[in-house]
């Protein structure tokens, strides 16, 4: 047991230094492969051509690093999922200190709110597909967001995106990734895109303890681990709580062991890949 907690807390301290990096130094990633969405509807609705623009090309190299890797970007790199992790990180830490206890919507209704994501990036389509974006655009709150990381940051003309960034963080301090598994209309282009084999988490069912559901008690999402899901943000906590290791990558789990090592190589290829572009 003092093995799995050192190496929880090693796992935990080395996705933080990851997450840092990125959001320091590349934290307009989400903005911009959003933007290269709404520019990839916008010019099919006016039947204009399709350049290659940088939104484009970041959206085209996040898409398929998510077919190669899983939702990394997401656990590991994305900003919005950053500050998601903090606010619910210091709201955990004080609910313990207050209440005793940390608060926890059931399951089922998480697994049913995870389809709103699909709605919204639906809606926003639609309103990018006929030229109605620009008319909600002020009430947009990762465009918000993203002034505040790029150093731009002002409140002038954004009191709507500001209300609704506000509620955001407040869901982010009842439920663990709030953003990511509810309304992030990337979260729902990611979630359905397929993932290779050796990067599925896979657990070894049979070897699990009767009763135990550490793994899903663990998992932002709530999920279950068997086999292939697009809610699943690859950070690994699973696998750091799993009490008999039978959790890894891949169908039969074969880096089971080295999801550290292989998180700094994805992480290191991810940044090389996209800093130039931003």
């Amino acid at each position: 047991m003092k093995f799995l907690k050192n190496r929880k807390k090693r796992n935990r301290l080395v996705r933080a230094a990851i997450q840092l990096i990125f959001f320091i130094m590349a934290p307009g990633l989400f903005s911009a492969a959003f933007s290269g969405v709404r520019y990839l509807i916008t010019q099919i609705h006016d039947m204009k051509l399709i350049e290659v623009t940088s939104f484009v090309s970041i959206l085209l190299i996040l898409l398929a690093y998510t077919v190669l890797a899983g939702r990394f970007f997401c656990g590991y790199a994305c900003a919005f999922g950053t500050l998601g992790d903090a606010v619910y990180g210091i709201s955990s830490f004080l609910q313990k200190k207050i209440r005793g206890k940390i608060l926890r919507v059931p399951d089922d209704v998480l697994h049913k709110l995870q389809y709103v994501k699909y709605a919204v990036l639906a809606a926003i389509l639609v309103l990018c597909f006929f030229g109605w974006y620009a008319k909600v655009s002020m009430a947009d709150p990762w465009e918000l967001f993203a002034s505040f990381t790029s150093g731009t940051f002002s409140l002038s003309g954004h009191a709507a995106a500001a209300c609704v960034l506000g509620a955001i963080i407040i869901g982010m301090c009842i439920v663990p990734r709030f953003f990511c598994q509810f309304l992030c209309p990337m979260g729902a282009v990611f979630a359905m895109m397929p993932v290779i084999p050796v990067s599925i988490v896979n657990k070894d069912s049979e070897n699990c303890i009767k009763g135990c559901s550490a793994c899903r008690r663990s998992c932002p999402a709530s999920l279950d681990i068997d086999g292939f899901s697009g809610d699943c943000f690859q950070c690994g906590a699973c696998a750091d709580t799993c009490p008999k290791g039978n959790i890894g990558l891949g169908e039969k789990r074969r880096f089971k062991g080295s999801e550290i090592i292989l998180t700094i190589i994805k992480a290191g290829i991810l940044f090389a890949i996209c800093y130039p572009w931003m």
